[in-house]
């Protein structure tokens, strides 16, 4: 394959106004979800077949996975909250920055990841979340070993 044609297969594709809408108008929900949590408020940003993979996930989930995990998450970080920090669409796609606060025995965490994600109508079809979870989960144990250690002080 040519490098000019690798470079016109991967090149940006502006969203038409149709698009640009429709993306304004999945952002504005996912923001307003995540400002409130609840895992079954979700269901609606998704089609009933999407393939999402949210790490930990080993592979990608239709809705109903998706929900069931963030149940999970929703019970083990109940002040979860994620902010879009700004975001960006193409022709299907729409790219999400956000910071996520939660508290984690009892300290407070934040960290920042993306969402990119595929829309079909007013919903996403597929999607990949990216963030350093190497780096949340030591922060993490970090915090669960300073609330154990304060503890038997």
């Amino acid at each position: 394959m040519s490098e000019v044609r690798l470079r016109a297969e991967n090149s940006y594709i502006a969203p038409n106004a149709a698009q640009l809408a429709l993306a304004m108008d999945i952002v504005g929900r996912f923001a307003e979800r995540w400002d409130r949590p609840d895992a079954d408020s979700l269901r609606d940003l998704m089609h009933h077949d999407t393939q999402n993979l949210i790490p930990p996930m080993a592979q990608p989930g239709n809705r109903e996975a998706v929900v069931e995990h963030f149940r999970g998450v929703l019970k083990m970080l109940p002040d979860l909250r994620i902010q879009v920090v700004r975001w960006a669409p193409t022709d299907d796609a729409v790219m999400i920055e956000w910071r996520a606060t939660a508290t984690v025995a009892g300290q407070p965490l934040s960290w920042t990841g993306v969402d990119r994600f595929n829309v079909r109508g007013d919903r996403m079809y597929e999607a990949r979340v990216y963030w350093d979870t190497r780096g949340l989960a030591e922060r993490m144990a970090e915090a669960v070993q300073k609330t154990q250690a304060a503890a038997s002080a």
